[in-house]
């Protein structure tokens, strides 16, 4: 997996969210990209996850929101009005599954992603992967910006 894998992500979601979320800052590296708008522990993230934390023990990618506040009880505070509020996003994230980080930090950290497998890492699949992060950012930023 290259940066320009997840630049490529970072240029089609501008495109894909719309005027009013496209005015977002982002990190990236050679294995993820991170969006955010105001508090980056509240962040949109698609990420690399090596076989030690993956479902299933093996590389995969991660796609989805992540709610990495220090304070353990903010993000499941956040993560308690996404579940409420399901009826409005469900149908748009079907695969989406909420609950704990994967990794060393899910006993704070909560989520709202999907992992899909890896196949070839081209252009076509950034592509898929960049409708995907978007759809994401367009159902849930609103109920938690």
């Amino acid at each position: 997996m290259t940066r320009a894998f997840f630049d490529q992500i970072d240029d089609e979601v501008r495109g894909m969210v719309g005027p009013a979320l496209r005015n977002f800052n982002s990190e990236r590296s050679g294995r993820l990209i991170k969006i955010w708008y105001s508090d980056p522990a509240v962040h949109f993230e698609v990420q690399r996850l090596s076989g030690t934390w993956a479902p299933g023990n093996k590389p995969c990618l991660e796609i989805g929101l992540h709610l990495e506040a220090k304070n353990g009880k903010q993000n499941e505070q956040i993560l308690g009005r996404l579940l409420a509020a399901r009826n409005r996003w469900g149908a748009h994230l079907e695969a989406a599954e909420p609950g704990k980080a994967f990794g060393p930090m899910s006993a704070g950290w909560r989520r709202v992603s999907e992992v899909v497998d890896l196949p070839a890492m081209d252009e076509d699949f950034a592509g898929e992967v960049a409708e995907r992060f978007a759809a994401y950012i367009r159902a849930l930023y609103p109920l938690i910006g």
